[in-house]
Parts: structure tokens; C-alpha cells; sequence
């Protein structure tokens, strides 16, 4: 839900940081005597970073397996399509979406549990999940809106989309109205749409945060599933991962082994760290994991149309066509990285721009490889033009977003939100920099 008035300064936390460690202690309390697990090696408390970590409780040899995590512990998609209360309605969406319903089953299913309470025999991992964390799902609309024009904007929007509806279509089954036949046998407090509405979102922002690819579901289908993976979820990121994890299934165990990576000794005390995957695009991070880090890939978007009044537009089109670019709109992505340490820069924008600057008819096709010295030039020059016109947008976005923070009653703008979306387009400047100085 948005914030009412006088709750925008409200820092989000997660639920781990205001309990003094109940949560955390409950949730091994369940792993070693439900499920028994050996978690000697290795302690749970708040991390210096964000939120719980897991620190090691003595010095842990390379290549040591640390623990190991029991199938039954996890929540995959097959669980739910088997569930007596949910199944029936999410093999019917099933049936109609085909694909991308994995994360839609998963949430659906966290918020069950979230709402039934201690009647969920995995309690101690709902408690710990991130349902009231600073992930862009939970953002207000006017957070959300300082992204506008940028890809994590897009991401997001299309997550809220799924969100509203699987809200549409199971608030009637998860919060009925009405005599509760359904929840005859469970005591549990009724929710408003808009609290029941943000109960979703919190379990989307879970799932999405903490998922990870494996086929521990053991499914039908051949491809790997989303898995929620208790104890491995809560590994913070770093771009040098301590721990490793195999979360396949062998012949001889259905188990998920935890053990210590790089070849040193990991020293009592140390927090152990695993990566959320090497290069991902800093928009993709935020709207995914609700972070950025500083091992991102800066990556921006720069669209480029064709002059529909060039007398060679068809033949360019056509060219473009074969190439599968558009004439019109075409959005290229600009990486840092290929522009910067010999890269070369955005090859598709490049080709485009060349193509768009050729004006000898019989010279299209090889203008997109080898140009001619003044169509290089010129290429060149309309990329500095449209890095400079996105960097000035992106300045004054960034302005846009302090001066939202800076009223946040008014405007329902916290902080700590406004601090993400700055850190997005001043990773975005820095790719459109890098174009800029490739191509000065």
C-alpha cells in the first residue's frame, strides 16, 4: 500500500533488525531439532551490511562443507500445485499463464503462511523473511515514479502488474469475506484489501530476493525451478563469494551442501558471503534483490530513430530489418564496460548510427562495418549527442529525487529511497560518460 501521511519517515527494515534475534534464534531453533540440521559452525546476527547474516562460529578450513540443507526444508512450485488449499486455483492459472508462474506460486504460498500464523509449521522462516524491507515493490508510487524512463522502472511495473494480480485472484481464497469456511480451522485476523494488497507485495519481494534456480523441486518439467532455500537466502552478496552452494539434486542425497570457497581459512568472527551472480546489470539488481552494489555493471538505454524524410529510409529500414533493429525507437543498451579499457563500445548503436549517417545508396550494408572515415565521424558524434541529452535527463532526475525526499511528508518520499534511485542513474551517468569519452 502507499504510505499515509506521517508514516513516510518510517525507515524499512527488516523484520530480523527490531527483535533482538528471536526471529533468528527461532529459525535455527527449527533447523537443528525439526530438521537436523548441524549448524555448529556458523552463528546468525545482523550484519554490518543489511539485515541478518551468517557469520562463521569458528575458523573454517577451504573447502569445508559448513552445513548441509535438508529438501524438505525448501518451498518449490510442485508443493504448491500440490497444496490442498491453494493447488487447485494456481494449476488453473497454470493452465491459462504457461510459464512465469513459478514466482506467483511461491508468493501466493508465503502469504498463506504469513497469514495463518503459528499454525504454519514453517513459521520461523516466514518470520525472518524480508516483508517489510526497502525492496522497490514495497516503495510507494512516488518512489517508484523517481525511476520513471529507466529500466528498473519497467521491471518494477511489470512486477507490480503480477502482484495485483495474483492479489485479484486469491485474496478470495487467502482473506474471504464472509463466513470463513475455508479457515474453519484457523485462527487468524482478517486484513483489509490494502493491508492484504502490501501482504503480497512483501511476499513477492521475498520471493524475488530469494529464490534461487535449482531442480531440488524435482518437477515434471526438465528445466531447473525457483526454490526458496532456507539459511542460503540469507548469505549477503559480495562480488568474492566465500561459500558455495550445489542446490541440484544427486542420486545419493536431495540435500544442498554449504562449503567454503577461494582456498583460504574463513577466521571465527568472519561473515560469509555468496554472489547473487557476477556482472548483473545495476537496474536489474535493484529491482530484483532491492540493492545495488559496487560490482555491478552500469548499464544505460539510448534510443534512436531513422529520419523518415531520409530518401534512403527503406533501404536502411530493410538494412536494419535484417538485422533485427527497428527504424523507429530502437533501444540499444550502452555498458560501461564495453567502453572503457580498449572496449570498442555498443556495436548495435554503432551500426545503427553509421547506417543512419550513409548517404551513398550502394555503400549501406558494408557502412555498418566499415565506414568511411567521415560516416565514422559522424556516428560518433550523434552517440556523444544522445550520452549528453541522457545524462542531462539523468541529472535532473537526480535533482528531482532529493527534492522529493527533502518534502517527504509531502510528497511520500522516504530517504533511503531516494538514495537507491540516485545510486541507479549516477551508475547510469557514469555508462554514458564512458560513451561520451569513447566516442569525443
Amino acid at each position: 500500500r502507499d504510505l499515509e501521511p506521517g508514516e513516510e519517515g518510517r525507515a524499512a527494515q527488516r523484520v530480523v533488525q527490531a527483535d533482538g534475534g528471536n526471529r533468528a534464534r527461532s529459525l535455527r531453533y527449527w533447523l537443528e531439532q525439526d530438521h537436523g540440521m548441524d549448524l555448529s559452525a556458523i552463528t546468525l546476527k545482523n550484519s554490518p551490511l543489511e539485515g541478518l547474516g551468517m557469520f562463521a562460529a569458528r575458523d573454517l578450513e577451504p573447502g569445508e562443507t559448513v552445513f548441509t540443507i535438508p529438501r524438505e526444508c525448501t518451498v518449490y512450485p510442485e508443493m504448491v500445485l500440490e497444496d490442498r488449499m491453494l493447488g487447485k486455483s494456481m494449476k488453473a492459472l497454470a493452465s491459462k499463464a504457461g510459464t512465469g508462474i513459478e514466482t506467483v506460486a511461491l508468493a501466493t504460498f508465503l502469504a498463506r503462511e504469513k497469514l495463518v500464523g503459528s499454525e504454519s509449521s514453517r513459521r520461523a522462516y516466514i518470520e525472518v523473511l524480508p516483508w517489510d524491507s526497502m525492496h522497490p515493490l514495497l516503495w510507494t508510487d512516488a518512489e517508484v515514479d523517481l525511476l520513471e524512463d529507466t529500466y528498473a522502472y519497467e521491471e518494477i511495473m511489470q512486477f507490480r502488474d503480477q502482484v495485483d494480480t495474483a492479489t485479484e485472484l486469491f485474496e478470495p481464497v487467502l482473506n474471504p469475506k464472509g463466513i470463513m469456511n475455508i479457515f474453519q480451522a484457523i485462527d487468524q485476523e482478517k486484513q483489509t484489501p490494502e493491508e492484504f494488497a502490501f501482504l503480497m507485495r512483501g511476499a513477492f519481494a521475498s520471493v524475488l530476493s530469494r529464490a534461487f534456480d535449482s531442480d531440488l523441486a524435482g518437477g515434471s518439467g526438465e528445466s531447473d525451478s525457483r526454490v526458496l532455500v532456507p539459511m542460503l537466502d540469507i548469505l549477503n552478496h559480495s562480488p568474492k563469494p566465500s561459500v558455495t552452494f550445489d542446490a541440484t539434486r544427486t542420486k545419493a542425497t536431495s540435500k544442498v551442501p554449504v562449503m567454503t570457497a577461494g582456498g583460504i581459512i574463513i577466521k571465527e568472527g568472519e561473515e560469509l558471503f555468496s554472489s547473487y551472480g557476477a556482472g548483473k546489470a545495476d537496474w536489474l539488481m535493484l529491482s530484483t534483490y532491492g540493492f545495488l552494489s559496487q560490482d555491478v555493471s552500469s548499464e544505460t538505454v539510448l534510443e534512436a530513430s531513422l529520419d523518415p524524410s531520409d530518401p534512403l529510409f527503406s533501404q536502411k529500414a530493410a538494412v536494419l530489418s535484417r538485422m533485427g533493429i527497428a527504424a523507429d525507437g530502437q533501444a540499444f543498451n550502452v555498458r560501461r564496460n564495453d567502453c572503457v579499457e580498449g572496449g570498442k563500445g555498443p556495436a548495435n548503436l554503432l551500426r545503427f548510427l553509421r547506417l543512419r549517417a550513409e548517404t551513398d545508396a550502394s555503400n549501406l550494408e558494408a557502412a555498418v562495418e566499415s565506414p568511411s572515415a567521415e560516416v565514422e565521424g559522424e556516428a560518433r558524434a550523434a552517440a556523444c549527442q544522445l550520452a549528453t541529452a541522457r545524462l542531462t535527463f539523468l541529472e535532473g532526475a537526480r535533482v528531482r529525487a532529493r527534492e522529493a525526499a527533502a518534502r517527504g511528508e509531502e510528497t511520500g518520499v522516504r530517504s533511503a529511497a531516494a538514495d537507491q534511485v540516485c545510486s541507479l542513474l549516477s551508475s547510469e551517468s557514469s555508462a554514458c560518460q564512458a560513451l561520451l569519452n569513447l566516442s569525443s
